[in-house]
């Protein structure tokens, strides 16, 4: 979650950005690739606290049974621009087949869902403004899923917030593999 010396930082940033979307990035972001994928561990049950249209980023939560939810938002509230998520998602297909909804998308967000192989592959492209986009969707029980998450073009991890560990977590860079800290 954003701390007030964040906001503050934005409050300032914002005449200083420009023409530039929102989402402010100043290069003090982490904004790194990894040659393979880290691993985090996701507390089962666990979700972080956020405010559509300010606390910006990728918010994950895993619940019991393969019930995975990952949701975004922009601070529009701060720098009256949206920001376009972009991502790919890969989670061991379950049983009883893959599925996957939107959830709060408008109609001109994209996500699709492919077969490959043992796994299934979900691709996302959203504007989000004030509100909220994501995905909801089942995997294996207690398998990892796989992240890969962009906000305007860009790695910026440090906008990717993961409940691990009973606190909030961040990854050093993408691609992400969440394992749940239980079935």
């Amino acid at each position: 979650m954003f701390g007030m010396s964040l906001r503050l930082a934005y409050l300032v940033a914002l005449p200083l950005a420009g023409s530039l979307a929102g989402c402010f990035f100043d290069g003090s972001h982490g904004s790194a690739a990894c040659a393979t994928a880290t691993t985090m561990t996701i507390d089962t049950g666990a979700s972080i606290d956020h405010a559509a249209g300010i606390d910006a980023g990728y918010y994950a939560k895993y619940t019991a049974g393969g019930h995975w939810h990952v949701e975004w938002t922009c601070d529009t509230k701060l720098s009256s621009a949206g920001c376009n998520f972009t991502g790919t998602i890969f989670a061991d297909t379950p049983a009883a087949g893959a599925a996957a909804t939107c959830f709060q998308c408008e109609n001109e967000d994209i996500l699709t869902m492919t077969p490959d192989g043992s796994q299934t592959r979900l691709d996302f492209d959203t504007i989000t403004s004030s509100g909220i986009d994501g995905v909801d969707f089942d995997g294996v029980p207690g398998h990892n899923v796989q992240l890969n998450l962009m906000i305007n073009g860009i790695y910026q991890n440090d906008l990717v917030f993961v409940p691990s560990a009973g606190h909030t977590s961040v990854p050093a860079c993408m691609p992400l593999d969440l394992a749940p800290s239980a079935k």
